[in-house]
């Protein structure tokens, strides 16, 4: 198992992030690497047991993986479980006030599958270099964006 934590300070209201970070329809490709779309398969509001197909670009193809949301807490906590190409992982996102930006702390479990369990400490590398610049990008997506 790989696990690690990411922490960004956002110039913006809890409320503001939150709404940014969990838009996964509008706002996940704009952030993270590899998304290109994300589409709800659960009618209704977000919470918890929604379920979300994301649409990811690998090289030249294209894969859709299952998302679930398993905390549903605004504006404080959302945590996620779903696939990455050969790697299951959770996800947790916490936001507390720091001064007048909000602290997002982002913490994640992941378990690579078949043979790529023996190539496991690349993915971590991977994985360790790749959250901390999605959280980057999604700062400056929040910031840019009206409060």
């Amino acid at each position: 198992m790989i696990a690690f934590a990411s922490t960004v300070s956002i110039n913006r209201p809890a409320e503001k992030v939150f709404s940014v970070l969990t838009d996964f329809e509008q706002y996940l490709a704009r952030w993270a690497d590899g998304p290109i779309a994300a589409t709800k398969t659960t009618p209704g509001e977000t919470q918890v047991g929604t379920r979300f197909i994301v649409t990811a670009k690998v090289g030249p193809f294209r894969v859709r993986s299952p998302y679930e949301v398993l905390a549903w807490e605004p504006p404080h906590r959302v945590a996620g479980r779903g696939m990455a190409g050969p790697i299951r992982f959770e996800e947790e996102y916490l936001l507390s006030r720091a001064d007048e930006s909000t602290k997002l702390e982002q913490w994640i479990r992941a378990w690579p599958r078949g043979p790529f369990r023996l190539a496991q400490g690349l993915a971590e590398h991977q994985l360790r270099r790749l959250i901390p610049a999605d959280l980057e990008r999604l700062r400056l997506l929040v910031e840019s964006l009206a409060v």
